[in-house]
């Protein structure tokens, strides 16, 4: 149990600083110190070329480099990838020999950061049955969110991502200013750690609308869950690619909007 408290605190060492306030409540002032989230820009580049440009939490690129390729349908293989070197602001990536989905991307700004235009358009098949769930399992999912978020709990500026398998079992997690690279981390130290994403479900925060939809269909994941709202384009993705889609899981409550027969009831 130690060793997991020094991870988590030397995680929130890198990912935060600490700043002076004024905390005015009522009719006192006084000066505190705050924890506040550290940002950072990075740019990926795949084969030399840039793909993008986006405000990160600096922790964790490798996985971010590899789950963010995967899940935005630049690489079909992460193990095509034969380098990745960081040097920041950089993140130079070599996968000379990986299958796209089709030509060079063009960049799109996103509210979480910078995308991929043309990766929202899936054409892929619906993904397979894939796991079947017991609805306790996925409020065990929501409680373990929460609790693996340590970082937002004390700055309120981050979104967390994890896989947990049909047991309820944490497979993988992240945490970042973006809820969108969140999902790119989570789905990164899965792969890098020889889980395979899609005997997993994944549980966000933050809303779902149709890019963070896709970046779990392409991860291979069957039943994406969110404390929060889903937008309509991300419903309809969701319904066509044949993904189980919860949102409002906050127990005992949950909305299943897509494909319910994952979620046993």
């Amino acid at each position: 149990m130690g060793s997991q408290d020094d991870t988590a605190m030397n995680m929130k060492k890198t990912m935060t600083l600490d700043h002076e306030i004024l905390a005015v409540s009522d009719d006192t002032v006084e000066r505190k110190t705050a924890c506040v989230c550290i940002e950072d820009t990075v740019t990926v580049t795949l084969n030399g070329i840039p793909v993008t440009t986006l405000k990160i939490t600096p922790v964790d690129l490798d996985s971010f480099a590899i789950g963010f390729l995967i899940c935005e349908g630049l690489i079909s293989d992460p193990d095509c990838i034969t380098s990745i070197r960081i040097d920041l602001p950089v993140i130079a990536v070599t996968a000379e020999h990986c299958t796209t989905e089709g030509n060079a991307p063009s960049l799109e700004i996103r509210s979480a950061g910078v995308g991929i235009r043309h990766r929202q358009e899936l054409s892929g098949p619906p993904i397979g049955r894939g796991i079947v769930i017991d609805k306790s399992v996925v409020f065990e999912g929501t409680r373990q969110v929460h609790e693996t978020a340590t970082v937002w709990r004390s700055t309120g500026g981050t979104h967390c991502t994890i896989l947990v398998d049909s047991e309820g079992h944490v497979r993988s997690a992240a945490e970042d200013i973006g809820r969108h690279t969140s999902v790119d981390k989570a789905v990164g130290k899965a792969l890098l750690s020889g889980v395979n994403p899609g005997h997993t479900f994944m549980v966000c925060t933050g809303r779902l609308p149709a890019d963070m939809v896709a970046k779990a269909y392409r991860a291979g994941i069957p039943i994406v869950v969110s404390n929060n709202a889903p937008f309509s384009s991300g419903i309809s993705l969701a319904e066509r690619m044949n993904m189980t889609l919860v949102g409002f899981a906050r127990p005992p409550r949950m909305s299943i909007y897509t494909h319910p027969e994952r979620i046993r009831l």
